[in-house]
């Protein structure tokens, strides 16, 4: 070893310094001890207390010196330690190496006795890079001399081109749903299964009553939450009551007409405000017919832009202040936790999946559907701790599948629904013009208090709102305040108060002057 010698050389003089030290302690003990058991004179006995006090004196001494020869032993041999450390691992680097030089010039004597046409393969698949013989590319042929015309190009199927250069992705997502049918879905009627179970009018049978919903721009978000909410309102016992907030001041077609919504940042107050009565009026409504609620329509509340105005519980600086933020997430989280048994639904959608920057707390999130779309699914799957429980195999396909959709541009998204385990689903194309309930009037409680007994269900509905229009296009001016009132009674039979026909004339086009 490195430093043989000189551990050699300081365990010899540890050696010797021990005898040394047991003879000085057994001097010291003996010539202070002779006294009291020999029959001495008194010159004696000083000259013997003497000795032994030298004796001890010296014993003293050696001993911290053989403590500190103790110490540099002990280095030298931790440093001959370290130093046969690092020689084995270095040897054990150069046998690896040398072992897999010779392994792989190994395969590739093999790989040069397969055709050609293999060769390739094996040579990427074994990193065999210059170990590997093939044949020389052809010549390249000449251009054809001027005046010799070139043959006529066929013309190219694009199609049979691309089953070539991409076998498709969802050939490959068909196979793993074959072996996962539980973990991936292909089909589009995913989106009727969440939004029946949301909706289920035997309150005991609901589940996922609230959705979240995570993607970047132009994921589809929006749409995705206008079909939920125009799904989950088609099946309820009377109109369905919604209202949302998107802090952007221009017009997105995620709500049903007839809607309350309160548009930009600044409304963000009145929107609590508003929602909050609406829930104290659910309320009301459910203590009249019992926990069962029949007849009690759904209340849904659409929040845009969850992660932005929450913004991690500071707001966002210049529009939403840090108390607002705090009155959010009270909200929000009061949906969640105490609204589903008063057929009340959140649909939030945001980019962020993470509570800290929606303002969700996390008992809250058990409650939660969550649907992430595109690479935010990626980023769901590296943080299984947080939102899924499942078996890692099980995560790694889902990874896989999402992958393979990312680089195949296909539109899906991971699932995560309340009450049972995570799947992929592509997302199928919605009519979101079709599929918009015109609903009777706007959610007002005073407006639909006749709505019980007259509504019929909302598939058969006759849209008011579009006869009420032709009435008034046909009239050829602004209808008064009494004239629309009473054209309402006529049409619906229900009684429309003040704030009503205000609404209705503002969804017509006659704003209140």
């Amino acid at each position: 070893m490195t430093f043989e010698l000189e551990r050699l050389s300081s365990s010899a003089v540890i050696n010797a310094e021990r005898t040394i030290l047991c003879s000085l302690g057994v001097s010291a003990v003996m010539c202070l001890s002779a006294p009291f058991f020999l029959n001495t004179d008194r010159v004696t006995t000083g000259m013997l207390l003497g000795a032994g006090t030298l004796s001890a004196g010296l014993f003293g001494v050696s001993a911290q010196i053989s403590e500190s020869k103790e110490k540099v032993y002990k280095s030298l041999q931790e440093a001959d330690l370290k130093a046969l450390k690092q020689h084995l691992q270095g040897q054990a680097a150069y046998d690896y190496v040398t072992t897999a030089i010779a392994a792989k010039r190994q395969v590739a004597d093999y790989v040069n006795r397969l055709p050609v046409s293999e060769r390739p393969r094996w040579i990427t698949e074994y990193q065999l890079q210059g170990l590997v013989t093939l044949p020389e590319p052809p010549a390249q042929q000449l251009p054809p001399r001027p005046g010799i015309p070139n043959a006529d190009i066929a013309d190219i199927d694009e199609e049979d081109v691309q089953s070539v250069i991409n076998p498709g992705a969802m050939k490959i997502l068909q196979a793993i749903a074959a072996n996962y049918p539980d973990y991936i879905r292909i089909d589009g009627a995913w989106i009727d299964e969440l939004c029946n179970a949301a909706c289920n009018h035997d309150m005991t049978l609901r589940s996922n009553h609230h959705f979240y919903l995570s993607g970047g721009t132009q994921s589809g978000k929006s749409t995705l939450a206008g079909v939920i909410i125009n799904k989950i309102a088609s099946s309820s016992q009377s109109p369905a009551i919604v209202i949302g907030s998107d802090p952007k001041d221009d017009v997105t077609r995620w709500l049903c007409k007839f809607s309350r919504k309160f548009d930009g940042m600044k409304e963000l107050k009145n929107w609590i405000t508003f929602a909050t009565d609406q829930i104290d009026k659910q309320k009301a409504r459910v203590s009249i017919v019992g926990g069962e609620c029949h007849g009690v329509p759904e209340l849904l509340f659409a929040q845009d832009e969850v992660d932005s105005v929450y913004g991690g519980g500071k707001g966002l600086p210049g529009m939403v202040d840090a108390d607002t933020a705090k009155d959010l997430q009270g909200f929000w989280n009061y949906v969640i936790k105490f609204t589903a048994g008063l057929k009340g639904h959140g649909i939030f959608m945001g980019q962020s999946p993470l509570s800290g920057e929606t303002g969700f707390s996390r008992p809250s999130l058990k409650n939660v559907c969550f649907i992430a779309m595109g690479q935010t699914s990626n980023y769901i799957l590296d943080h299984p701790q947080d939102f899924v429980n499942v078996k890692k195999e099980i995560l790694e396909i889902l990874r896989q599948a999402c992958e393979m959709l990312d680089k195949a541009g296909v539109r899906y998204a991971l699932v995560i629904p309340t009450r049972s385990n995570p799947f992929v689903a592509l997302i199928p194309e919605f009519d979101i013009k079709g599929m918009e309930q015109k609903q009777d009037s706007k959610p007002n409680d005073d407006t639909l208090a006749s709505s019980k007994n007259n509504q019929q269900p909302s598939q058969q509905q006759i849209d008011w709102y579009e006869e009420i229009r032709l009435w008034a296009t046909e009239l050829g001016r602004r209808p008064h305040f009494q004239e629309i009132k009473q054209k309402w009674h006529e049409l619906t039979g229900q009684e429309l108060n003040e704030k009503g026909v205000t609404l209705l004339l503002e969804n017509l086009g006659y704003p209140d002057n």
